[in-house]
C-alpha cells in the first residue's frame, strides 16, 4: 500500500525542509521525498493533498503520566485512552512515566504495562520516575518509598516488564556509581533528576553513563555562584539532554527564552509531564497519591499550592516556544521530534522524515493544529 502526500511544506530533520513538496509512504515507511512538481511516473493507492500545511515527523513526548483522566499507574487500561488523546495533538510516539510506588505496586503496574495495546500514538515503553530519588527534592514524590538504588530491585522491574526504557535518578545516593552504568549495561537511559547532587556529582554522572536532565530546573539543586548545583552541570554538560517545560508556569518564560538561547534546540528535549488532567475536565485529581486541581493546562496540590505536572499537549509547547522565542519549525522538530528519538537511540528509525523511517507523521497548521496523524503509515487521526 502506497500512499502519496503532496503539497507540503516538509519539515524534515531538524535542519532540511522542502517547501512545496511531496512524501510517499511505502507500507510503514517513508520510500521517497519530492520537490513539487513530482515525477509523473510516481504512483500511489492513495494521494493526500496537505493544501500547503506543515509536513512534519510526529512528536515523540518522553515524559508524560497520563491524560484524559487515566494515569500510567493504572497499567495497561490507561494506555489506549491516552494514546487516542494525544494524538489528536499530533504526538505519534510516547513513554508512559511512573511516579514512585512501593517495589510491589511497582512491580503491579511494570507487568500490566507490558500487555498495553495502543491504538492511537505509539507506546514505545517505561519511564520510572525513580524510585531512587533525593527526599530534598522530592516534588509529588511519595517519601516513604525513596530509597537508595538496588540492582535486584531493578533486575525486579526488568522481568516484570524488559521495556524500560529511561529511569530518572538522583547521583548523590549512595551506590550510584555502579548502579548508573548497570542501567546503562540493560539498555536503560539515566537522567538525572529530583536530586540534591552537587555539580561535580552530576558530571560524574555524566562521565558514568547518564544521558540526560529530567525537567531542567525544577526537582533540582540550582545554579548559585558559591554553591554549583545540578542545574550548573546541565549548562556545562553540552553533550547531554534536558528536557524542558516550555509554559511559562514551570520554568518563568524569561528563562526558557535564556535557556533556549544559550543551549540551542539541538540539546533541548520538549516534554509535558502531563498527568490524568490533560484532555479530561477541570476539577480535581488524584495524582501520585495527592489531592490536585486542574484548571486549564495548570495544575497543583490542593493542600500546599505546589505545581503537579501539566495538562497541555506538545503542540501547546511547540506554540509556546514559537511565539516565545521565534522558534522555526525546523527548530520545534528537533526538540520535539529528532531529540526525544535520539534519546531513545532509535533515530534510525523515527524522529524524522528521512527515507527508511517509519511513517510516523503528522500533517499541521503552522500553530501546530494537526488535520491528519499517520502511525506506521496507517491514519490514526484526521480532523
Amino acid at each position: 500500500m502506497k500512499t502519496l502526500i503532496e503539497n507540503g511544506h516538509l519539515i524534515i530533520d531538524g535542519s532540511k525542509e522542502i517547501k512545496n513538496g511531496a512524501i510517499l509512504i511505502n507500507g510503514t515507511s517513508i520510500e521517497r521525498l519530492f520537490l513539487e512538481p513530482y515525477p509523473k511516473n510516481v504512483s500511489a493507492d492513495s494521494v493526500v493533498d496537505a493544501h500547503h500545511q506543515l509536513v512534519q515527523p510526529g512528536f515523540i513526548d518522553t515524559h508524560m503520566h497520563g491524560a484524559a483522566g487515566k494515569d500510567f499507574i493504572e497499567g495497561e487500561t490507561a494506555v489506549p485512552l491516552v494514546s487516542e488523546n494525544i494524538i489528536c495533538d499530533g504526538t505519534t510516539a510516547f513513554l508512559a512515566s511512573l511516579t514512585v510506588m512501593s517495589q510491589q505496586e511497582t512491580i503491579s503496574a511494570l507487568s500490566s504495562l507490558k500487555n498495553a495495546v495502543s491504538e492511537g500514538a505509539e507506546f514505545l515503553g517505561v519511564h520510572l520516575e525513580g524510585p531512587y530519588l533525593s527526599k530534598e527534592y522530592k516534588a509529588l514524590m511519595d517519601e516513604r518509598y525513596l530509597r537508595d538504588p538496588n540492582i535486584t530491585e531493578l533486575d525486579e522491574m526488568l522481568k516484570a516488564n524488559p521495556n524500560i526504557r529511561t529511569m530518572t535518578i538522583a547521583p548523590e545516593k549512595k551506590g550510584m556509581n555502579n548502579f548508573i552504568p548497570y542501567l546503562k549495561s540493560r539498555g536503560i537511559v539515566p537522567m538525572i533528576g529530583h536530586t540534591n547532587c552537587t555539580c561535580e556529582e552530576a558530571l560524574n554522572a555524566h562521565l558514568l553513563g547518564a544521558e540526560g536532565y529530567t525537567h531542567l530546573y525544577n526537582a533540582m539543586s540550582q545554579h548559585t555562584h558559591r554553591n554549583p548545583g545540578c542545574v550548573t552541570s546541565a549548562f556545562l554538560s553540552k553533550d547531554m539532554y534536558k528536557e524542558l517545560m516550555m509554559d511559562g508556569f514551570h520554568v518563568d518564560s524569561n528563562v526558557v527564552k535564556m535557556t533556549y538561547e544559550a543551549m540551542g534546540p539541538e540539546r533541548i528535549l520538549m516534554i509535558t509531564d502531563s498527568m490524568l488532567g490533560k484532555g479530561a475536565a477541570d476539577g480535581d485529581y488524584t495524582f501520585s497519591g495527592l489531592k490536585c486541581h486542574k484548571e486549564g493546562i495548570h495544575v497543583r496540590v490542593i493542600e500546599t499550592g505546589r505545581i503537579a505536572g501539566s495538562a497541555f499537549g506538545m503542540n501547546d509547547a511547540a506554540r509556546f516556544i514559537q511565539q516565545l522565542c521565534n522558534a522555526s519549525f525546523n527548530d520545534v522538530v528537533q526538540m520535539a521530534c529528532v531529540n526525544p528519538a535520539k534519546l531513545l537511540h532509535a533515530e534510525d528509525r523515527m524522529g524524522t522524515l528521512n527515507p527508511g523511517s517509519r511513517a510516523n507523521i503528522t500533517i499541521c497548521s503552522e500553530q501546530y493544529e494537526p488535520s491528519a496523524v499517520y502511525v506506521d503509515g496507517r491514519i490514526r487521526f484526521s480532523r
